[in-house]
C-alpha cells in the first residue's frame, strides 16, 4: 500500500477521539472534546479534539491529526508513527517507500527489520534466562549489591551474557535465525581470522535498549568484575537502531514524564536504574555518546522541564555545558544538577537518601546561568567563541537579542562585539532550520528560557509573493507542477522558501509531518483548523496565476522602460517606438502559461 493511501486508511480506521482519549481525560462539549493540553503546562482545558480528525490547542497553538499527536506525544518520527499506527489499524505497509527504492527492495528491508526485531527479542529472552542459572550467580550478587531489586530487573528486562564466545550464536542458530543478519544487526561479531560469528557480549550484565513501543532494538553490557576490559560496550548502529536517536528507559519513563512535566537526563544505565529504584521514574539516560539533536527532539516531544544530572568533575561540566546549550537553543526550560565530586547518583542516594537528592534538585541552576558560571572558568577567547556558536544555533528569534544581552552582561563582553557578524549567518540558519528540522519539533508554542511561551511567527522572512506561492503550494501539494508552469517556483528567492519548496517536491502530501519551526507554522496556518477547506484548487490556482502574470508583466515593463531610456539617450527614436509598442502587450511567456493550465482568466 502506498504511503499516502496508508495514511488515509489509518485515519479512517482509528478515531482520533478514541486515540487521544487513552492519554487525556477528554470531556465532551457539544461536538468537540476538551482536556488540558499535554504539550504545555496548564490547568484549563484549552486542548480541543474534533471527530473530523483534528486537534487544536488555544494555549500553545499546537494542531494536527492523529499522526501529529502520536509524533509529538511519543517523541517519534513520522516513519515510526506510521509504522506503529499502521500496526494498530491493521494496515499493511509493504509498499510504503520513498520514490527512489523499488517495491522489492522495500519488502526485503521490511523483512530484515522484522527478523532483527525477532532476534533481539529472542536474545533478551536468552539473557534473562541466563541470569537465573548457576552461571548467573555472580551477576545476581552484583545486582543485589547495587540495590537492583528483582522487580526492577524484570521491568527493565536485565539479563546475563555468559562468559562464552559462542553461547548466543549457538542459541540463535538453534532458533533457526540467520546469524549473518545477526552480525549486521549488532548481536554478534565476525572473526577477522576465521570469518565465523562470535558473541561480542561476554560475562556482562545486559541492559536491553528499547524503542518507545517497548521493542528491544539494541543492548548495552557492563562488566561486573575487574577484568582489563571496557566497563561498558554497546550495540553498534543497525537497520533497527541508531544510537543517537534513542534514550535508555524512555519506554518506561514516558508516562511519569507526562505526569510530572519534567525529566531527569543522566549519563548511563545504572544511574537510570537507581533513580527508578528510588521512585524517580521520570529518568532516562544517554547511550554512551554526547547528547544528539535527535535525542533532544525526542525528549522535547514530551514537553518537559529538563534536569541534567552530570558528574561534578571537569568532564561532567563539559558534557553538561554542551547538553544545556542544545536545550536552550530550542527555547526549552533546562536546569543543571552537578553531583558533588566523588559521588554518583547511586552513592548519593544510598548514603544520604532522597532528602539530600531533593535538595540538590531544588538548588539546580537554570541552564543559561550554569553556562555563564562554567564559561567564567575558561579563557575569554574560548568563552566568546562559545557564545557566538550558541547564539547562531538559537531557533527562537525572539530570544536571540535578550540572550546576547545576558551573556554580554554576565561575561563582561562588549555587546556589539558579540553581535558582530551574527546577523546574516543567523538569518540563513534560521530559515533553513525552520524547514529542515528544528529539534524542538514544535514550531508553535515552545517553553522559553524564562519559562514563558514563545510562538514562532510564520513567514517573517518571506516576501508577499513568496507567501502567496507557498500558501497555494502547501494547500495543494499535488498541484506543484501547475505552479511551476506558472513560473512560481523561480520567484522563491529566500532560503526558507526554497527549502520548503524542495521539501514539498520530495515528500508531497505527507510534507506536513516532516516540517518543523517556521515551515511547520506555515503548514498549520494554511492547512490547520483555522484554514479554509481545501475544496477549490482551480479557483485558488487561477487567482495565483493572475497575480503572477501581473507581476511578470510589471517586470517586463520595468525592463523595457530601461531599454527605452537607453535608446533615448542614444537618439535611437525608431527603436524607442518599438519598445513603446511592446509595453502595451503581455509577455508571450505569460500567454504560454495561460494555455498550459487550461484555466480561464479575464483579459
Amino acid at each position: 500500500m502506498a504511503g499516502t493511501d496508508a495514511v488515509s486508511l489509518i485515519k479512517e480506521r482509528i478515531s482520533i477521539v478514541d486515540l487521544i482519549g487513552r492519554y487525556l481525560p477528554l470531556r465532551q462539549i457539544g461536538n468537540r472534546f476538551v482536556a488540558p493540553c499535554p504539550f504545555h503546562q496548564e490547568t484549563k482545558p484549552s486542548f480541543n479534539v474534533t471527530p473530523d480528525g483534528r486537534f487544536y490547542c488555544f494555549g500553545c497553538q499546537k494542531s494536527g491529526d492523529i499522526f501529529t499527536f502520536w509524533m509529538e506525544y511519543h517523541g517519534v518520527s513520522f516513519r515510526e508513527a506510521l509504522e506503529q499506527l499502521a500496526a494498530e489499524a491493521g494496515v499493511p505497509l509493504e509498499e510504503y517507500s520513498n520514490r527512489h527504492k523499488s517495491q522489492a527492495s522495500h519488502k526485503e528491508e521490511r523483512s530484515k527489520r522484522q527478523q532483527l526485531l525477532l532476534m533481539y527479542r529472542l536474545a533478551q529472552t536468552h539473557f534473562t534466562a541466563n541470569l537465573q542459572t548457576e552461571a548467573g550467580t555472580a551477576c545476581r550478587s552484583y545486582m543485589e549489591q547495587r540495590g537492583i531489586s528483582p522487580d526492577l530487573a524484570q521491568r527493565f528486562g536485565l539479563g546475563w551474557a555468559m562468559d562464552s564466545w559462542h553461547d548466543l550464536a549457538a542459541w540463535l542458530r538453534a532458533q533457526g535465525c540467520d546469524v549473518r543478519l545477526a552480525v549486521e544487526g549488532g548481536l554478534l561479531g565476525l572473526s577477522s581470522r576465521s570469518g565465523k560469528p562470535y558473541d561480542p557480549f561476554r560475562a556482562r550484565l545486559m541492559f536491553p535498549i528499547r524503542n518507545t513501543g517497548g521493542e528491544t532494538i539494541a543492548f548495552g553490557g557492563r562488566i561486573i568484575d575487574k577484568r582489563d576490559e571496557a566497563k561498558y560496550i554497546n550495540s553498534h548502529d543497525s537497520p533497527i537502531y541508531k544510537k543517537g536517536e534513542h534514550l535508555y528507559g524512555l519506554d518506561l519513563a514516558g508516562k511519569a514524564i507526562r505526569v510530572s512535566k519534567k525529566v531527569f537526563l543522566t549519563e548511563g544505565y545504572m544511574d537510570v536504574l537507581t533513580l527508578h529504584q528510588y521512585g524517580y521514574e521520570n529518568a532516562v539516560g544517554g547511550l554512551g555518546t554526547a547528547l544528539t539533536d535527535q535525542q533532544v527532539q525526542r525528549l522535547l516531544g514530551y514537553g518537559p522541564q529538563v534536569f541534567l544530572l552530570y558528574d561534578g568533575d571537569n568532564a561532567g561540566r563539559k558534557a553538561a555545558l554542551a547538553a544545556a546549550a542544545k536545550f536552550l537553543s530550542r527555547g526549552s526550560s533546562v536546569k543543571v544538577i552537578l553531583q558533588p565530586e566523588g559521588e554518583d547518583i547511586d552513592s548519593l542516594l544510598r548514603s544520604k537518601g532522597k532528602e539530600c537528592f531533593d535538595e540538590l534538585c531544588a538548588g539546580a541552576l537554570p541552564g543559561l546561568r550554569f553556562c555563564v558560571e562554567t564559561l567564567r572558568r575558561t579563557a575569554p577567547r574560548d568563552a566568546l567563541e562559545w557564545c557566538r556558536t550558541f547564539v547562531r544555533s538559537m531557533q527562537i528569534p525572539e530570544l536571540v537579542s535578550p540572550t546576547i544581552s545576558y551573556l554580554a552582561r554576565w561575561l563582561n563582553f562588549d555587546e556589539s562585539s558579540l553581535r558582530a557578524g551574527l546577523g546574516e549567518e543567523m538569518d540563513r540558519q534560521q530559515s533553513l532550520g525552520a524547514v529542515q528540522g528544528s529539534p524542538s519539533g514544535q514550531g508553535q508554542g515552545t517553553a522559553g528560557a524564562s519559562g514563558g511561551l514563545t510562538s514562532v511567527q510564520p513567514g517573517r522572512s518571506l516576501s508577499l509573493m513568496e507567501k502567496e506561492i507557498l500558501r497555494v503550494a502547501l494547500r495543494y501539494p499535488d498541484r506543484l507542477s501547475d505552479i511551476q508552469n506558472m513560473g512560481g517556483d523561480i520567484l522563491l528567492k529566500s532560503s526558507l522558501a526554497r527549502a520548503l519548496w524542495q521539501k514539498l517536491m520530495q515528500a508531497g502530501p505527507n510534507t506536513g509531518y516532516e516540517l518543523e519551526g517556521e515551515g511547520r507554522a506555515l503548514w498549520d496556518r494554511y492547512r490547520g483548523l483555522e484554514a479554509p477547506p481545501c475544496t477549490c484548487p482551480d479557483l485558488e490556482l487561477q487567482a495565483l496565476k493572475k497575480g503572477l502574470d501581473k507581476y511578470f508583466h510589471s517586470i517586463q515593463k520595468l525592463s523595457l522602460s530601461a531599454v527605452l531610456r537607453q535608446n533615448d539617450a542614444q537618439g535611437d527614436f525608431g527603436a524607442g517606438m518599438h519598445v513603446l509598442d511592446a509595453l502595451q502587450e503581455p509577455l508571450p511567456e505569460n500567454q504560454k502559461r495561460s494555455t498550459t493550465l487550461g484555466l480561464t482568466t479575464e483579459a
